[in-house]
């Protein structure tokens, strides 16, 4: 059996009895619904070693990027087995043959994961848990920053984020990497409306992010576009 089969079989019982699970790609589960952010579950299966691991990602979905995708994100979390089946000084790797694995599998997620994904169910709420993450190699970088806070309608703290590092985010600037230029090219609309404090033309900018990472994606079926904070507290 390839992995892709594998994987959905033994997951089958997660979407049983979670109707807003649902499979985006061969070895991921996502979380419904999707709004600004993604939930999912990643199983990293590893068929010739006879085992797989198992991991959480949590991330935004308005951020510019060069294209649609379906991205795991930066900030993840590893489930292992659960104490009674890990044996001692092992790391409790999901292991095919074992034949208390697959019970174990959906037990854990269940009892590890989902609570955590059910908690994350407000912008306001994923923010906060992204912004202090220590598996969040984002956390202090001034782009993500500043968006996080236009997205939550802190205009005063993106605007004083975003004039420390402004003059590198010129338009008309030319990277001499080429592949980066499209989403310099996006940082770069941010200054005139932040600074401008319009906040429609922010939540236009966001919107537009956040469509072209989706659309066209697996992703689109069950994504819900919803207002930002920001147009909330208008």
């Amino acid at each position: 059996m390839s992995s892709a089969p594998q994987i959905k079989r033994l997951a089958g019982p997660l979407f049983a009895r979670h109707n807003n699970l649902v499979m985006v790609a061969g070895n991921i589960v996502c979380f419904c619904p999707v709004t600004h952010c993604t939930r999912y579950v990643y199983i990293d299966n590893r068929p010739k070693r006879g085992y797989f691991t198992v991991e959480w990602h949590v991330d935004t979905l308005f951020e510019p990027s060069d294209s649609a995708y379906i991205a795991l994100g930066r900030t993840f979390g590893l489930l292992g087995r659960s104490l009674r089946y890990r044996p001692e000084g092992q790391t409790g790797l999901f292991e095919w043959d074992d034949p208390t694995m697959p019970g174990d599998f959906v037990d854990q997620v269940e009892a590890e994961i989902l609570p955590l994904f059910d908690s994350l169910d407000t912008l306001e709420k994923t923010i906060a848990f992204l912004r202090p993450h220590p598996q969040n190699p984002f956390a202090n970088y001034p782009p993500w920053k500043t968006l996080m806070h236009v997205a939550l309608g802190e205009i005063s703290a993106a605007q004083a984020t975003w004039q420390a590092v402004m003059h590198h985010y010129v338009t008309g600037t030319v990277l001499q990497d080429a592949r980066s230029q499209r989403q310099y090219d996006q940082w770069c609309l941010l200054t005139e409306p932040l600074m401008a404090d319009d906040r429609a033309a922010l939540a236009r900018l966001l919107h537009g992010w956040e469509a072209s990472n989706v659309i066209g994606t697996k992703l689109e079926s069950y994504w819900l576009p919803t207002p930002f904070p920001l147009e909330l507290g208008a």
